[in-house]
């Protein structure tokens, strides 16, 4: 080769190295004017063709310098690289196996080879080859490391950790092995030896955004996410686009309470590296923990069906469709989980939530029992078990249940704490606890201008815009509001179906918008582009309830009304609607909010609900013609055994009664049944009937003689119902809000004196109607006579206090006074 064809081949290369390519390739073409068959210069010729995207040309220069000079190896490896860098990592391995034939078992080729390899997902094969490269030359750090990086990838952490020791051995200054140690002492859980590691590869290379990311990792390994933070933010200062640093600058803000900026940097991780299922699951969880299970169902569907099963992957895609609503899918999603890792914990707990709500209690229950084999601390498959034994009315299971709650907390579960306690500090401590959920990685919105509108805006945000007892109590309101001083807007956080009441909810209202799909930030943004005045939580901390949305105070007011029955126990909640029977003075301390004080009753009715148009005879519907028959159409899961005791003693001492509830489940009715034979009372005297639609259940009650209140958790739109239809209400007080509502109600419908404090005046009252039934008849005939002009049921008027109300708050707001408790006149 003359010299001046080697000048050139080197200026050729130095120009291919700075990436300019159309100087390379003319530099190359002078040599090949002169040599034809100079493979070095047909082979730059190719890699600056790869380099300006002239990918047929490239491979075809690539070829021609292989067969030009077989035995060079160089020519091979650049063809190797360039289908590597196509994707086409199968014709890669297949190639550089024939470059071994001509060029000899080389460490350069052997290298290629293993690289390719690993590329076709062949790892064993990979290992292989480095294993040979490290016997052809055992003293080369590079080669060490590479086999420990193949080590790792196979699963063998321990193997891949003693090479990158030896690498570093032979090296101590190998960034790369330190790198890599790094993260395979994390993935065998020593962290703290990874941070150890990294620092010591950081003092090496500081503006290494690899070790920066490697180290902001293990720091998120033991729960540090702020100074994670601060490691991947200065890793993507030196590699802007790199997405493993967006991927932990994620996590790192998702774990420091951001889940708005966490799903930004998660996002644009996921478009740099699409095929990483991990982003995407990762992404998921945050999406759900904004709340828009929506996006993070798309997002975890993309996961799951890349190729590996990824217990993560199905876990929280379960995790997002419960959320959803999609109960039965979740179930098969929490399944798959545990087809990979039958002993994962929150599979099995989430299995049995999503059992539970399908109906399916012995499968939830077992479900709920492993999960707390797997950990006895797991205070949430506990709570969920403890559900199923309510719902089933198993009491002993119950105690049992609720006694271990109480020693791991001190307290039943928030969504139990209801149902099974009547002490309003309990309440309050349990809603507090929901409410730091509810602000967890949520901060306000900036402030709202202020703005001045004709109409005061109002935004009822409810998950229950279909046939719920809660459409079927506010419907004549939302139509009866005055449209001259009010501007309403329906906001449905919720499922969607055909019925009648859903179809005058969205008529009622201004503005009716389906949002459930949405995240919490988005709807708040929302409410703040529609400059509401009043935000109004239906929901509370009840199923589907979003007290999110609220915790971004997208309102300058923000209401807690009708579908919660207690506090919120939430700064960003500045008022509860209720009535002096349902917070008495003295009980003013166990809320948050301030309170407005309607002048009758908190609760609102509709004057629409249609009653059957015949009673159905008591043969027709399996009563006992001439019995007397006690009714309690709440629920089966708010009676206790201490309320049950009354009513089988009532049952024992009233000859021939009997007692009717609403069927649930075949567990409740046969442990209730159960249960009346240890108190000595026949149980086919406990009769049991199906759910039906709103208008023949009203019709049916008035077979019954007296429906018996539950305690702790009173009826609420079963006591209207009951009232409604003409059937009267017994009920005893106790001292929460959910243990008061009933006597509430009774109050508004001049039924003051079926309401007692103490379950023995309950039983004493409910025994002397029994043994009067003229009394009774009574009661129920001045019910239906009066019925149309109960304060319970007037709606026009109950519209015009709570509208009072609204106006009284939306004023001191104007005036920039604080939330201040107040009084509707009457």
């Amino acid at each position: 080769m003359t010299s001046a064809i080697s000048r050139d081949i080197e200026a050729a290369r130095a120009l291919l190295a700075r990436g300019c390519y159309a100087d390379a390739i003319r530099a190359c073409q002078r040599v090949l004017g002169a040599d034809a068959a100079n493979s070095e210069a047909l082979e730059i010729t190719g890699l600056a063709r790869l380099g300006t995207g002239q990918t047929l040309e490239a491979l075809s220069c690539l070829h021609t310098a292989v067969r030009a000079t077989p035995a060079r190896a160089g020519a091979w490896l650049s063809l190797g690289g360039a289908l590597l860098r196509l994707g086409r990592s199968h014709e890669a391995v297949r190639l550089l196996q024939g470059a071994e034939e001509h060029c000899g078992h080389t460490v350069d080729v052997l290298g290629g080879l293993a690289e390719a390899q690993l590329a076709a997902g062949h790892t064993p094969a990979a290992i292989e080859s480095y294993r040979r490269c490290v016997a052809l030359d055992p003293g080369c750090a590079d080669l060490r490391n590479s086999l420990g990086a193949a080590l790792q990838r196979s699963g063998d952490l321990h193997g891949s950790i003693a090479c990158f020791r030896q690498a570093l051995s032979l090296d101590a200054r190998h960034v790369r092995a330190l790198n890599n140690l790094g993260r395979a002492l994390r993935q065998i859980g020593r962290p703290q030896e990874a941070l150890s590691t990294l620092r010591s590869a950081l003092l090496l290379s500081p503006h290494n955004a690899v070790t920066l990311t490697n180290l902001g990792f293990a720091w998120l390994d033991l729960a540090q996410p702020r100074e994670a933070l601060q490691a991947f933010e200065q890793a993507l200062v030196h590699a802007p686009r790199l997405p493993e640093a967006h991927h932990g600058l994620g996590r790192a803000l998702r774990d420091c309470g951001e889940p708005a900026r966490a799903t930004g940097s998660l996002q644009l991780a996921a478009a740099l590296k699409p095929a990483d299922a991990q982003i995407l699951v990762d992404l998921g969880r945050t999406l759900i923990q904004s709340g828009d299970c929506a996006q993070a169902i798309a997002c975890l569907q993309r996961a799951s069906e890349l190729g590996a099963p990824l217990l993560d992957a199905h876990h929280y895609l379960g995790v997002a469709l419960y959320g959803a609503g999609r109960t039965a899918a979740a179930l098969a999603s929490f399944e798959r989980a545990l087809a990979i890792d039958p002993s994962h914990l929150r599979s099995h707990d989430f299995r049995g939530r999503s059992l539970s709500m399908l109906g399916r209690l012995d499968e939830a229950i077992a479900s709920l029992e492993r999960a707390q084999a797997l950990w006895a601390q797991d205070s949430y498959a506990l709570g969920a078990a403890l559900n199923c034994y309510n719902r089933m009315c198993d009491w002993p299971q119950v105690r049992q249940a609720l006694q271990r709650m109480r020693a791991l907390h001190g307290a039943p579960p928030h969504s139990f704490v209801l149902t099974l306690s009547d002490d309003p500090e309990e309440h309050a401590s349990s809603a507090r606890q929901q409410a730091a959920a509810a602000m967890r990685g949520r901060s306000a919105l900036p402030p709202a201008p202020v703005c001045t509108h004709e109409r005061i805006r109002i935004a009822y945000v409810s998950a229950d815009y279909h046939a719920h007892a809660t459409a079927f109590l506010i419907a004549e309101l939302l139509e009866l509001h005055d449209r001259s001083a009010f501007q309403i807007h329906g906001v449905s956080i919720g499922p969607r179906d055909q019925s009648a009441v859903r179809a005058r909810l969205a008529r009622a209202c201004a503005e009716f918008v389906e949002v459930a799909d949405r995240s919490d930030r988005d709807i708040a943004e929302w409410l703040r582009s529609r400059q509401i005045d009043i935000a109004v939580d239906l929901k509370g901390y009840t199923s589907y309830g979003r007290p999110g949305i609220f915790a971004y105070r997208p309102a300058p007011l923000q209401v807690n009304y009708l579908g919660f029955p207690g506090t919120m126990a939430a700064p960003f909640i500045d008022y509860l609607i209720a009535d002096e029977h349902l917070i008495p003075a003295d009980s003013r301390r166990f809320y948050s909010e301030q309170i407005a004080y309607l002048p009758h009753t908190y609760q609102p009715n509709d004057r629409q609900r249609a009653i059957g148009v015949a009673t159905p005879s008591r043969a027709a519907l399996g009563l006992p013609p001439e019995a007397f028959v006690f009714c309690c159409f709440n629920n089966l899961w708010k009676i206790t055994s201490e309320v049950f005791d009354v009513w089988m003693r009532l049952l024992a001492a009233v000859q021939g009664s009997v007692l009717w509830l609403l069927e649930d489940n075949p567990w409740a009715c046969a442990n209730l049944r159960r249960a009346a034979a240890e108190r000595g009372v026949a149980p086919e005297r406990i009769l049991f009937c199906p759910r039906l639609q709103l208008p023949e259940h009203l019709a049916r009650q008035r077979a019954a003689d007296l429906f018996l209140d539950t305690l702790p958790y009173n009826a609420h739109t079963t006591a209207s119902d009951a009232l409604w239809a003409g059937l009267p209400v017994l009920t005893c007080s106790g001292r929460s809000f959910a243990a008061r509502v009933a006597g509430s109600l009774l109050r508004a419908a001049g039924l003051g004196e079926l309401l007692t404090s103490s379950l023995a005046d309950y039983e004493q009252l409910a025994l002397s109607l029994a043994r009067d039934p003229a009394r009774l008849r009574g009661l129920s005939a001045r019910l239906r006579a009066q019925r149309d002009g109960l304060a319970l049921f007037d709606t026009p008027r109950y519209t015009r206090h709570l509208e009072a109300a609204y106006r009284h708050m939306w004023r001191g707001w104007q005036r920039g006074e604080a939330p201040r408790t107040f009084h509707v006149a009457p």
